[in-house]
Formats: C-alpha cells, structure tokens, sequence
C-alpha cells in the first residue's frame, strides 16, 4: 500500500490560531467595556433614558471631564459609577413608598395630583410645617433658626428666580483677558460645577429628612408621610427618564441669600446692629422647602469660594458659566452621590467642622479644590484619616485655613497634601480589610449627637426604618 506523506504547516496553523485567538479576545474586550457602562440591577427592569445614559458613557454632560473627578481605573467612567449608584437607589424608593414591583412611566402623571393633595393639607398647617423646617435646618446644619426664613406657596405660585442677564458688550469685554488666564478660568468653572453639586446633594437629603421628624408630621396629619414619599422618590426618579431638554425650567422652590438688621423679640429691626445673612427660601411643599433651606444654608458656606484668587468680574464670569439649568440638573443627577462620599470623610458628631471644612475647602484655588476633591472622591476610608488630623490642626489654632494648613513648609499643595496623609497615618498602599464582627448596639446608652450621625448615615443609604427606630432615642 502507497503511503501517502501529508505535509502539516504547523507555523500557518500556528498563525491562525493565534488570528482567531486575538479576534474573540478583541470581541470579549469590547462586549466587556459595553457591559461596564451603567450597572443595573438584575432585579428591576427599569432602565434610564438612553440618551442620558450616551451622555454618561461618552463624557458629555457637565461633570464628563471635570478635573474634580477622579478615575476608576476600569472602563467605567466615574460618572457612570456615580449614576449607577444613584439609580438603583431611586428605583428602590420609588417601588417601596408605591408598594409596587414594576415602575409605569404613566405614574409620572401622578405627580402634579399627588403634589395638589399635599399642597391642600399643608394650607391647613402653614405656620407649624414652616417652622418645623426652620428647626430641622437649624439643627441639621448648626444655624441660629434666625438665620432662616421659611415661606410655603401654593403650588403653581410665582416664583422669585432673581435671576440677573449678562450683557454681551461686558462678556466680550472680560474675554480680552490672555488665554492662559481664560484657561485657568476654565478649571474654576469645573470647581464652581462641583461646589454647585455638593450643595444640591446636601438639599437632596431634605427630600426625605422627613422621616426624622415622623411624630410631629403624624400628629398634623398621618397622610403626609406617605404622600411626601411617593412624591419625592418620582419627582428623583424623573431626572434618570427625561431628557434634559424636556427637563428645563422644572423648579417647585427657589432660595436666596439677604442681608438684614436683626429684630428683637417684636419682630422690630435693631438699628444699632450690624445686618447680617438670612436665607430665605420659598416652595411649594415642605419636603422642597427642607430642600431650599439646606442648599442656602450651604450657599452661605461657600459665600468666599472665589476669595483671594479671583477679582470680581472674573467671579461673575465662572458663576455665568456654571450656574445654568442644564449643570444644575447634572448636579441634581451626580451631586447626592458627591455629598455622600464628602460626609463619609467627615465626622458627624461635629458639626461645626464639617461646616468650617467645606467653606475652606470651597476657597481653594481650582488646581488644589480638585486635588483635595479627588482624594475625597476616591477613598472616604483614608480621607476620613486626613481629617481628623485636620481637625487636630485646626483646633490647635482655629484661626488657620485649610490651604496653610496642608501646604505647611512644603513648595506646593500636592506635596503637603502627600505628608498629611503620611502624617495622618494613611500609607499610600492599599490597607488589608479588616473581618467585621456583628456587635449588639444599646442606643439608650448613646449621646444625641452620636444617634444623630447614625440617622444622617441611614437617611443617605436609604434605610427609613432605621431613621425612624433611632428617632425615638433623641
């Protein structure tokens, strides 16, 4: 029998091997990086607006290249983590205060009918719901409730936008400045941006700080709870359905910040004093007038951000940039999930400091704000380290601000931010876990302040039925 001699081109085989290797590895990449975009939750159906979600995959919105963000590491954008955090939240609130499974976008009808029901039970308590909101600020944020002045509208009332317009001969006037200024100007927009977004992520807690004063709500009528709740978690879950051109002009509450001479127990203004701020805050229900109260409580904190590095026109040019609808309604979007990792690094039991660190930190110029800002972004675990030895800096002498604090005897911002850390014992590797271990709690045995910190920290997970189990501890 003829043998037959079969010539094998391993290198050819070799070759396409290797070709078709490189094929389904170039494919699983690209089906990996779609995948690591928004990160739903298999338990919900419910998806965002796919123009909205284009907008966080491809970085353009307002927050896209913000230099205050940091990165991740991974094709996940940290926007898109910040989204995919925030939605699965809403989702969440939304079936629970409705007690459904599934979200039908015609419940968006139910808004304005949901909103004209509580509107005609607040009218009945006016004075009391105003008050109530001063005195949660007041304490929430540490300021004299003289400082705040509440007013409830019906829904549908004027509302003061106080909004001025730019005149264009003045814009093309300040745009002579040289380009390496106007380049630098571009950063402090991004800050304003992000000082923007943690003030409204601080008042987005106001739309379910209801929960901590449950008793005094159920004793003016035990509706409310549930209507604030069923409000609130559509009016949230709108910004992730509509997109921002339907979103516009959307406001149920304005704020702003006058000065005024003090008044006595009369109501009559004391000549002889110095004025001083009042936030004043206007809404149409009270959950929006918490809201406005917060976000002006925190617009006074940041009252000096431009202080020492820019002149006034230059102020007014960053804020014409940056405080538009469309950026306040990515701040709406991103801002809460901001404010939580902010608070993480702070410790609640001192108001005051977390007061006094978000005002210094608003002050910084724009290179170092985002240097701290992504510090703060990143890893809570090791910036809650770094404050608390700030907070020992600064009680030793209360008088210095946070740029003299950190930059020391270094040359530079970084460089003294780097050995605070040090300082402060965070070491720049990544630290092993530590095992949890389940402890029994007795909350009778803790101070006010300290069940005051675990409601902040339950309000902003969600957890309504812790809020409501400490309450009864204060």
């Amino acid at each position: 029998m003829k043998k037959i001699k079969i010539k094998i081109d391993l290198d050819g085989i070799t070759k396409k091997v290797i070709k078709e290797h490189q094929m389904l590895k170039g494919e699983l990449k690209r089906i990996e990086k779609l995948n690591e975009g928004i990160e739903y939750d298999p338990n919900h159906p419910e998806r965002m607006n796919p123009d909205l979600e284009g907008k966080l995959r491809s970085g353009e919105h307002t927050f896209g290249k913000n230099k205050g963000l940091p990165a991740t590491g991974t094709n996940q954008n940290y926007s898109e983590k910040l989204a995919s955090s925030r939605f699965k939240d809403i989702i969440n609130k939304v079936k629970r205060y409705h007690g459904i499974e599934r979200i039908n976008p015609q419940m968006m009808m139910e808004m304005m009918r949901i909103m004209q029901e509580v509107a005609q039970i607040e009218s009945q308590h006016k004075d009391a719901l105003e008050q109530l909101a001063v005195e949660i600020v007041s304490e929430e944020f540490d300021i004299p409730d003289d400082m705040l002045d509440a007013e409830l509208l019906p829904p549908g009332s004027p509302l003061d936008l106080d909004q001025d317009e730019e005149e264009e001969e003045e814009q093309e006037e300040f745009q002579s400045k040289s380009a390496e200024r106007m380049e630098e100007l571009e950063i402090e927009v991004d800050k304003r941006n992000v000082i923007n977004a943690l003030m409204q992520g601080a008042a987005k807690k106001g739309h379910y700080i209801f929960h901590m004063v449950a008793d005094e709500l159920d004793r003016i009528d035990p509706r409310l709870m549930n209507l604030y709740g069923k409000l609130m978690s559509l009016a949230d879950f709108q910004y992730w359905v509509i997109p921002d051109q339907a979103m516009g002009g959307q406001i149920g509450g304005t704020e702003k910040i006058k000065w005024e001479k003090p008044k006595d127990e009369e109501g009559n203004e004391q000549e002889d004093e110095e004025e001083e701020p009042v936030v004043e805050a206007k809404a149409w229900i009270f959950p929006l007038l918490v809201h406005e109260l917060i976000k002006g409580a925190m617009e006074l904190a940041a009252s000096n951000w431009g202080e020492g590095h820019l002149d006034f026109e230059e102020q007014k040019h960053v804020i014409d940039r940056a405080d538009t609808i469309e950026n306040e309604i990515w701040g709406m979007r991103l801002g809460p999930g901001m404010w939580e990792k902010f608070v993480a690094c702070i410790d609640d039991d001192d108001y005051k400091l977390k007061q006094w660190f978000f005002h210094e930190l608003t002050k910084l110029p724009a290179q170092q704000f985002h240097t701290f800002m992504k510090e703060i972004l990143s890893n809570s675990a090791k910036c809650k380290e770094v404050i608390a030895h700030l907070k020992e800096l600064h009680l030793a002498d209360e008088d210095e601000e946070l740029d003299d604090l950190i930059i020391g005897d270094e040359d530079n911002f970084e460089d003294g931010l780097e050995d605070l850390m040090i300082d402060a014992g965070v070491a720049p590797a990544q630290d092993e876990p530590t095992e949890e271990v389940d402890v029994e709690v007795d909350y009778s045995e803790m101070s006010p302040k300290e069940i005051q910190s675990l409601i902040d920290d339950a309000l902003d997970a969600g957890d309504f039925d812790t809020v409501g189990m400490l309450s009864k501890y204060l």
